[in-house]
């Protein structure tokens, strides 16, 4: 077993998820499914744990500006993949929302990933996989932990 110098854990981690974005990416075209970006995706992951919630709170939980987050889900709604409706406990507030097509995206995306894990599992031992995805998911709930 090798020795990774710390200083590269930040590399190898982005350089993992550019290859996993453009995997994805090259899956989802396949099928004919396109106009996705990694900004919607984004957006996708956080209502998907998260339920309706406000631009604002994505924006936050995303850590983009609230104003690149508008423009997000604005391009969002003109694809149909999500909604705004008025938020029950603030009627000036609007909720963000999937819509019936944004639940098939869903889908989608899931099926993607699905083949990128057999591309992955192709190239590794799949335990080792599993392996790495439980470290990573550990490593992801300890620091959304103790960011809360």
């Amino acid at each position: 077993m090798s020795t990774f110098p710390k200083h590269e854990l930040g590399q190898a981690l982005m350089m993992a998820l550019l290859d996993f974005q453009q995997r994805l990416d090259a899956d989802l075209a396949k099928r004919g499914v396109r106009g996705i970006r990694a900004r919607h995706r984004k957006v996708f992951m956080t209502l998907e744990r998260n339920g309706a919630s406000r631009s604002v709170e994505l924006a936050e939980k995303i850590g983009v500006r609230p104003q690149s987050m508008m423009k997000t889900v604005h391009e969002l709604e003109e694809l149909g993949l999500v909604t705004r409706s008025a938020d029950p406990s603030d009627s000036r507030a609007k909720l963000v929302a999937f819509t019936k097509q944004g639940r098939a995206f869903i889908d989608e995306l899931t099926r993607s990933t699905e083949i990128v894990w057999d591309q992955y599992a192709a190239m590794v031992d799949e335990k080792e996989l599993q392996q790495a995805m439980q470290l990573l998911s550990r490593l992801s709930a300890a620091g959304i932990r103790s960011a809360a």
